[in-house]
């Protein structure tokens, strides 16, 4: 892929199910020469074949140190709210 299409590196990093036709990944992508997480959801094509969907979430690498802040934030919350 030339960079104006999309990423020119993906590294999955790991992927869990969504539903049965959809699948979370999570990879560190190179985009315009820029190292980012991405956290997108993919979907099942007619054919089977998985393909990427709009839905999802990137950020530059630096802000590793929030996501996993705001990720242990939302599991106290849920644990504090019985729902863990």
């Amino acid at each position: 892929m030339d960079e104006q299409s999309g990423p020119t590196e993906s590294v999955v990093i790991t992927r869990f199910e969504k539903n049965k036709k959809e699948e979370v990944r999570v990879s560190i992508d190179t985009f315009h020469g820029r190292k980012l997480i991405n956290i997108r959801v993919f979907y099942k094509d007619d054919d089977g074949t998985m393909k990427p969907g709009k839905q999802g979430l990137a950020l530059g690498v630096d802000r590793y140190k929030d996501l996993a802040g705001a990720i242990l934030e939302l599991g106290q919350s849920l644990k504090a709210s019985g729902l863990l």
